[in-house]
C-alpha cells in the first residue's frame, strides 16, 4: 500500500467514526426532547400543551406591556429583575428535587 492509500484509510476510518458518533448524539438529543414533551405533574400537561391552547399571543402582549412599564419605571424593573431571580432560583431548585426523586 502506498502512503496516500494509508491516509485515505485513516480518513475514511475517522469520517465513519464521526458518522457513529452523529447519530449516538441524534439519539441522545431525541430522548431528551421526548423527556421535555412528556407531560408534567407541575403544568398538568406537556409545554407544548399548555402553550399550544391559544395562550402564546396574549401572553407577548402582556410580557411586551409589562417590558415598556418596566422601561419607565425604575422601581418596577427592580421588582421584576428581584422577580426573575427568584423564579430561576426556584426553577433550579425543581429541577434538583425533580432529579433526586428519579
Amino acid at each position: 500500500m502506498s502512503d496516500t492509500s494509508k491516509k485515505e484509510l485513516t480518513r475514511a476510518e475517522r469520517k465513519e467514526a464521526l458518522i457513529a458518533q452523529c447519530a449516538a448524539q441524534r439519539t441522545q438529543m431525541g430522548r431528551e426532547i421526548e423527556v421535555m414533551r412528556a407531560p408534567s405533574v407541575l403544568t398538568g400537561g406537556g409545554i407544548g400543551q399548555y402553550f399550544s391552547g391559544g395562550v402564546k399571543a396574549p401572553l407577548a402582549i402582556a410580557g411586551l406591556a409589562l417590558a415598556a412599564f418596566a422601561a419607565r419605571s425604575q422601581k418596577l424593573a427592580r421588582v421584576l429583575t428581584t422577580g426573575m431571580s427568584v423564579y430561576k432560583l426556584a426553577k433550579g431548585g425543581l429541577t434538583m428535587l425533580r432529579n433526586r426523586a428519579v
